[in-house]
């Protein structure tokens, strides 16, 4: 059996009026021309994981935009909010793009939604209420291999500006999957880099913006200024049945 194969689209940061800049980037074209290279992949995504920071400071009019794009897409399409995003918004908005469970051949996804307890700097909060949807829900999969996906990075990264607004309650997101072997891997967004970890048997992959690229190991934010690097990119990810995973990032001239 083929794997089940999902990409991974994530900050993309979009501007209300899709005109304007993001930190002297035009991030509709970014994203324009990350959706058409992942739309000529070889073989197809099986379905597209939008994970937050989707529309900066984001109004109605930045969501039913985004919205309708990704409807016209061929490939079905899910999101949850960052820390920059409107949740509630989102919530109401997006209908079918708001499904958290997603079963897959022999995979779950569950999408969580990290932005409980805004500390106004960005960085992010499991709500209890979040964790006992993600506890129940590993409950009921127990038989299936799992990925997690969230916007905050649940592990610190080496920037000290980006590691203190990281998931706030991180030890309580891993002392809940210690209980459950059947977690495979972590997905997120927010550090705007490519970083792969592993943490209690557990892969952690964190991918980078559409838009921009922020430089690693440093003390503050400084934008990537390797030309390679700072493109705009994605992730795919191959879930096989045997529950391994292997993932790449795609990068994206524009």
């Amino acid at each position: 059996m083929r794997p089940l194969i999902v990409a991974q689209i994530t900050d993309c940061h979009l501007q209300n009026n899709p005109a304007d800049d993001y930190r002297g980037r035009d991030v509709e074209q970014h994203l324009n021309a990350v959706i058409e290279d992942l739309r000529c992949q070889t073989p197809a995504a099986d379905l597209v994981l939008w994970t937050g920071d989707l529309v900066h400071h984001g109004a109605a009019s930045g969501y039913n935009r985004l919205r309708d794009r990704l409807t016209a897409l061929p490939l079905q399409s899910y999101w949850l909010p960052g820390n920059h995003d409107a949740a509630d918004l989102m919530l109401a908005l997006g209908g079918p793009l708001n499904q958290r469970t997603i079963v897959d051949q022999h995979w779950v996804i569950l999408l969580l939604d990290s932005t409980s307890q805004p500390d106004g700097m960005g960085g992010g909060y499991l709500a209890s209420q979040e964790l006992n949807f993600l506890a129940q829900q590993l409950q009921t999969y127990r038989d299936y291999h799992c990925l997690i996906v969230l916007h905050h990075n649940p592990l610190p990264v080496g920037s000290a500006w980006q590691d203190r607004i990281m998931l706030g309650n991180a030890a309580a997101f891993w002392q809940l999957l210690a209980q459950y072997p059947q977690v495979k891997g972590v997905l997120n967004g927010h550090v705007h880099q490519a970083v792969e970890q592993q943490h209690q048997g557990i892969n952690v992959f964190m991918t980078p913006a559409t838009s921009v690229q922020f430089k690693a190991g440093c003390q503050q934010m400084t934008l990537e200024d390797a030309s390679a690097l700072a493109l705009p990119a994605y992730r795919v990810l191959q879930l096989y049945p045997d529950g391994q995973i292997r993932s790449v990032i795609k990068r994206v001239a524009c």
